[in-house]
C-alpha cells in the first residue's frame, strides 16, 4: 500500500477488481481532498449509489496505486470536492441530481443533468 492510503483515516477493505478500497471517515475524506488539491493524487472518478459517495484516485509516484474510498452517507451529505478540486464540480452535481446527496459548500449549486424538463 503506497504511504499516502496510510495517511487517509479510514479502513482497509477487501481488494476490488485490483484497486485498494478504504471505507473512509469524514475526516479520511477530508485527508483526501487535501490530498487532490495539492497534487499527490489524481482524481479518477467521483460516484454515488445506495447510501455512499466513492472516489476512485491515483497515487502518482507512489507505487501507481488506484484506490476507491467510500464514505457513508446517512444524512445525504457528504464534504464537497469541488471546493478544493474544481474537476469534481460537475461530478458532484451529477451525484446530487441522480442520488440526492448534497456535496457541503460546493461552489456551483446547480443542477447538472436534472433541469426540469423531464
Amino acid at each position: 500500500m503506497a504511504d499516502i492510503w496510510q495517511g487517509i483515516a479510514g479502513r482497509r477493505i477487501e481488494r476490488h477488481r485490483g484497486a485498494l478500497r478504504l471505507d473512509v471517515t469524514r475526516d479520511g475524506w477530508l485527508d483526501a481532498m487535501s490530498a487532490l488539491s495539492a497534487g499527490r493524487l489524481t482524481l479518477a472518478g467521483l460516484w454515488g449509489d445506495d447510501g455512499a459517495v466513492h472516489m476512485a484516485a491515483y497515487a502518482d509516484g507512489e507505487g501507481d496505486t488506484l484506490a476507491v474510498l467510500s464514505l457513508a452517507c446517512p444524512d445525504g451529505t457528504f464534504p464537497s470536492i469541488g471546493r478544493l478540486h474544481a474537476p469534481a464540480i460537475r461530478l458532484e452535481r451529477a451525484i446530487r441530481d441522480l442520488h440526492g446527496f448534497t456535496p457541503e459548500d460546493c461552489p456551483d449549486s446547480r443542477p447538472w443533468l436534472d433541469h426540469g424538463s423531464w
